[in-house]
């Protein structure tokens, strides 16, 4: 392994740390076989208060369900066994916005379950962009790699390495063609394309000069690795969880 893939496998332990999935489930007690879809979302520590963010289509999808299923629950799951599944209420939630793709929501880790997970402390405010050509790797857990059964669950994660193709003032693009959507394993081999479905809210991290890895975005929006895909700017986010909008 070379230095390059020693980083990368670095940075991936790093960031599945930071990250958890998300899902709906149509009641407290159902089975790991009973889960309808996932997201995935970020575990972050403003400075101010310890805040979940994923996208606002998840979250709305959600409503959906639940409105179908009264008895629906939003879950994550931090530590290992599906019996550590967290409910988060709806009363949890402190800001979303339908044009950003983005909910945060109050976590409460002193009474939950965390096993390894850890959330990740923002040091910069505001969160600086990402720019044309910067590196990006993030981690989330795809719904097709999603493996439950009646007794257990299994949140299978992917690790991408991408480069910015272009931004705006709410968006990092990455182009779904050429060197720059390569979505690469950390031995630095080009994955197949793959659905995009369960990374939504995956958080997206850059280096800087000394070769730490700071927060960036949020994955948005994009149907396979060999589509463009999108991801909103962190520095959207601000102290106390609100969102600029």
């Amino acid at each position: 392994m070379n230095e390059h893939d020693m980083t990368w496998y670095v940075d991936e332990a790093k960031m599945i740390s930071h990250c958890a999935p998300i899902f709906f489930l149509p009641h407290a007690d159902a089975r790991p076989c009973d889960i309808t879809a996932n997201g995935t979302t970020a575990l972050l520590d403003t400075g101010q208060r310890k805040v979940l963010v994923t996208c606002f289509h998840v979250w709305e999808e959600f409503q959906i369900y639940r409105d179908k299923i009264p008895t629906a629950c939003l879950c994550t799951i931090l530590s290992n066994g599906f019996r550590f599944p967290v409910t988060i209420p709806a009363t949890a939630l402190i800001d979303s916005d339908e044009g950003l793709d983005l909910a945060v929501i109050e976590a409460t880790p002193e009474i939950w379950e965390m096993g390894y997970k850890e959330f990740y402390r923002v040091e910069r405010w505001p969160i600086p962009k990402a720019s044309v050509g910067s590196p990006v790797a993030f981690v989330g857990f795809p719904g097709e790699a999603r493996i439950t059964n009646e007794h257990a669950g299994n949140f299978q994660y992917s690790a991408f390495g991408v480069t910015v193709a272009g931004v705006s003032d709410r968006k990092i693009i990455i182009a779904g063609k050429g060197e720059a959507g390569n979505l690469l394993d950390n031995d630095g081999n080009k994955l197949p394309p793959m659905s995009m479905g369960g990374l939504s809210g995956a958080p997206a991290y850059v280096r800087d000069g000394k070769a730490r890895f700071l927060l960036t975005g949020f994955v948005q929006m994009g149907r396979t690795s060999s589509d463009d895909l999108f991801l909103t700017h962190a520095s959207v986010l601000n102290r106390d969880g609100t969102l600029n909008k």
